[in-house]
């Protein structure tokens, strides 16, 4: 109103009005905790199957294309571990037999955890370099 030389608008003046909040359907749905966050749609998170770490064997044009450009030949690619290198009891997380997603899912539900966006901020800033 200021730049348009127009006067302020009224301020209010009275109580305001109480009125009652609209109800909707999802309203009367029964809430429950999530306890697992939404899966992404392809079959390995689907089924928690653990990521076998043998980069070696992706064989996608994309991939194949980034190797052939590489200065580096002969570089170990694959951080894959024996499954039995860890026993059934092991507490913490085990690359190769653990699925990281029931890992961290179990994490969250099981413990107090303060969850900071801070680094995925600093990761989205810096790729707009």
């Amino acid at each position: 109103a200021k730049k348009k030389g127009l006067p302020l608008p009224r301020k209010p003046r009275g109580r305001p009005v109480n009125r009652p909040r609209m109800e909707f359907d999802y309203d009367k749905v029964e809430a429950r905790p999530a306890t697992e966050p939404p899966l992404p749609s392809y079959d390995a998170a689907q089924n928690h199957t653990p990521n076998p770490y043998l980069n070696s064997n992706l064989t996608h044009e994309k991939i194949a294309a980034i190797r052939a450009k590489a200065t580096i030949k002969d570089v170990n690619v694959d951080y894959s571990q024996p499954s039995d290198i860890y026993p059934e009891s092991f507490p913490h997380f085990a690359r190769g037999r653990d699925s990281l997603r029931e890992y961290i899912t179990s994490l969250f539900t099981s413990q107090l955890a303060i969850y900071d966006g801070a680094m995925g901020t600093m990761i989205q800033n810096y790729s707009k370099r």
